[in-house]
């Protein structure tokens, strides 16, 4: 297993970006997918003219908003698994090595004080 990116964001990644595809094409085309939904589970009695355009527009407004959350939650884990190595470095350090990489910020720290000091 890659400790860079695990398997488990990638999973969830492929998932996320499966989901924001799928509802922004709905989104897109609703008239479409109203059609199969209601030639698969609804009569042909219960078929309206104005409740399908009321339909096809809730769809569109709303498909907009859900894959755009799917998009974000999507950047969201990509990053939190991009970040994973970073964040679990700290702790495979020993304390001698924290103890050095404090030592260092705080040397780094003094010198960027004294450059930005006006003389």
């Amino acid at each position: 297993m890659d400790e860079r990116f695990p398997l488990i964001y990638q999973i969830i990644c492929i998932v996320l970006t499966a989901l924001f595809v799928w509802s922004f094409v709905v989104a897109r085309e609703p008239r479409q997918w109203r059609r199969l939904y209601q030639s698969k589970f609804c009569k042909a009695e219960d078929f309206s003219v104005n409740r399908n355009k009321t339909i096809d527009e809730n769809l569109k407004k709303y498909g907009i908003i859900v894959s755009m959350i799917f998009l974000v939650a999507d950047v969201g884990f990509f990053l939190w698994g991009a970040s994973y190595q970073d964040r679990h470095k700290s702790d495979s350090m020993s304390a001698e090595e924290r103890l050095r990489l404090d030592e260092q910020e705080k040397i780094r720290s003094q010198a960027q004080f004294l450059l930005r000091r006006p003389n």
